[in-house]
């Protein structure tokens, strides 16, 4: 079986395999259900296999979410002429349809390790109910997937400077990262982090390696680029001790401006 060049064939099967699972059945039982041999629906689920329209139609009635099938289509086939189906793969992959959010989602939760980046917002993981609110981000229909052991979030120290206009909220929200860190999750603070800009690095099961950049609208898939590599560099530029300083004083900072208020 021929793995497809766009690591999308893999998201989309992230998808599914994580559909099956919320619905509670197993591989074999949701094959047998479709008329279909359990090694197929193994490799759509893997990214072996291309999804095709009827596959994507049938899964999704079958896991309870018909609603989804349109918005897979599309981001299995691809918007520009002839699309994934003519074997030819658009570099940059765009989910754009209602319930983005929570496909991304349902992508992390099926990633061996998810690398997040940002200099402008706090990414979904780490959001407290009050800041996800704040910030308008769609939520998804099941909740993001907390940080794991091998997760890591690294944020220029802007980000949690800024908000002095609800200094309640990010006191709040910057305890909340605090006490993430306290329990072993990786959050790193760093200043000065260039480019500007959010982006998500998921490695899937396989070492398929996505990168998802995006806002409040739509979310994009492409292969790994070098954007994964400021991961790498801001990592190496940052240590938890100064992270844990670097939260401490922006702490103090939201308190002040609300004790001023």
């Amino acid at each position: 079986m021929t793995n497809l060049a766009h690591p999308v064939t893999h998201v989309v099967g992230a998808i599914l395999s994580d559909a099956r699972q919320h619905a509670r059945l197993t591989l074999g039982e949701a094959a047998r259900r479709l008329d279909m041999p359990a090694e197929r629906l193994d490799h759509i689920e893997s990214g072996r296999h291309h999804a095709t329209s009827a596959d994507l139609y049938g899964l999704c009635r079958l896991y309870g979410m018909p609603d989804e099938a349109p918005a897979l289509d599309l981001l299995a086939a691809g918007s520009s002429a002839g699309g994934a189906r003519s074997g030819v793969w658009e570099v940059h992959r765009h989910d754009c349809a209602h319930g983005f959010a929570g496909r991304l989602a349902a992508v992390a939760r099926q990633s061996v390790r998810v690398r997040w980046l940002s200099t402008h917002l706090i990414p979904p993981p780490l959001h407290t109910p009050a800041y996800a609110a704040a910030v308008l981000q769609p939520a998804p229909s099941r909740p993001w997937p907390q940080l794991r052991d091998q997760d890591v979030v690294v944020l220029d120290e802007s980000v949690v400077r800024r908000g002095s206009a609800t200094a309640t909220l990010m006191r709040e929200q910057i305890r909340h990262l605090l006490n993430v860190q306290h329990t072993g999750g990786q959050v790193q603070v760093v200043p000065d982090l260039f480019p500007p800009g959010s982006y998500a690095e998921l490695t899937l099961a396989g070492d398929v390696t996505v990168v998802v950049t995006g806002g409040f609208t739509d979310v994009v898939y492409q292969a790994t680029t070098a954007l994964a590599t400021h991961i790498d560099r801001a990592l190496t530029e940052g240590d938890l001790d100064r992270s844990r300083r670097l939260l401490t004083e922006a702490y103090a900072h939201h308190r002040s401006h609300q004790e001023a208020r």
